[in-house]
């Protein structure tokens, strides 16, 4: 197993926009659910991959004999906090990649972590130059060239300056307000759907602010350019325990399509493999601790399934 022991990372106090850096949403209906979060404010965050602690090989019966024993899974190293570069850091860590170590090390596979372009992770996975995508969002339009074995709950979450709060409490009510998004988003394209929605009933328009970067949109709202911000849940969670008092939830979260393993579609004996190695972690309460160590415990899926989105 290779981990990086001599990462270092700035506190997510003092450098909070960080945790919301290069995010992106996956795609859904829109779903109420619990309020974030958000860990204990204040927590300090792992610097590092958690090192696993179920027993190394449980489940290498269950590995087809043509794996060669090593699993290369490809992140984008972009999505704070579930997986990033730490400052001055070159190897990903985060919450998923610290259930990614776990799960393979109970596979008894070795761990080689690379970071792609968000755009060339799904492609190298169909491909097999990579093993897995570390977490990718479980549509059914996928599936049939990747399984994707759901680890995480995925949605988004209105973000606004707990010093200038706003009337707003939904994306039912964003008519006549700033709003703060990132280009090429989900969360732009559903703008751009509410906007044509309050133009169509005569209401004033949102004004739709959109940034190059999440960490850009969050700034609008320090800074009062923008009165919220919608992003990814994850990141907010963080951006919540780690600011107290400088930010806060607006309205409910909305879940859409879950975070999986991606798989090529052709190697479904591994999909199952990794799948029994999840749900052990869930079971002895592995996944819950890690979840735990990152703030997220309300990103826990209820069950561990392949192809499990409704979406």
């Amino acid at each position: 197993m290779t981990f990086n022991r001599s990462v270092k990372i700035a506190a997510f106090a003092a450098t909070a926009a960080l945790a919301l850096a290069g995010c992106s949403s996956t795609a859904g209906s829109d779903e109420t659910g619990d309020d974030v979060a958000g860990g204990t404010e204040g927590q300090a965050l792992p610097t590092e991959i958690r090192q696993p602690t179920g027993e190394f090989g449980e489940f290498k019966d269950l590995v087809p004999e043509e794996e060669d024993g090593t699993w290369i899974a490809a992140g984008s190293g972009q999505v704070a906090p579930l997986q990033f570069l730490p400052e001055g850091g070159d190897s990903i860590i985060g919450l998923v990649a610290d259930i990614t170590a776990e799960y393979t090390h109970r596979l008894g596979l070795e761990l080689q972590i690379e970071q792609v372009s968000g755009g060339g992770v799904m492609p190298g996975v169909e491909s097999g130059r990579y093993d897995a995508a570390l977490a990718s969002g479980d549509f059914a339009e996928r599936r049939e060239t990747a399984s994707f074995v759901d680890i995480l709950k995925g949605g988004t979450a209105l973000l606004g300056n707990a010093q200038a709060p706003s009337d707003i409490t939904g994306v039912d009510d964003l008519c006549g307000h700033s709003l703060a998004v990132t280009i090429s988003s989900i969360q732009q394209t559903r703008a751009e759907e509410e906007n044509d929605k309050c133009v169509d009933a005569g209401e004033d328009p949102i004004d739709v602010q959109p940034y190059d970067t999440v960490q850009a949109a969050v700034l609008a709202v320090q800074s009062q350019q923008a009165e919220v911000a919608w992003s990814d849940i994850s990141p907010i969670n963080v951006l919540l325990a780690q600011t107290p008092g400088q930010f806060e939830l607006v309205g409910d979260l909305m879940w859409y399509a879950p975070y999986g393993v991606a798989i090529a579609a052709d190697r479904p004996e591994m999909a199952k493999a990794v799948h029994a190695s999840l749900q052990s972690m869930v079971d002895d309460g592995t996944y819950q601790e890690i979840l735990e160590l990152w703030g997220s415990e309300n990103l826990a899926l209820d069950a561990i399934e392949i192809n499990g989105s409704e979406y």
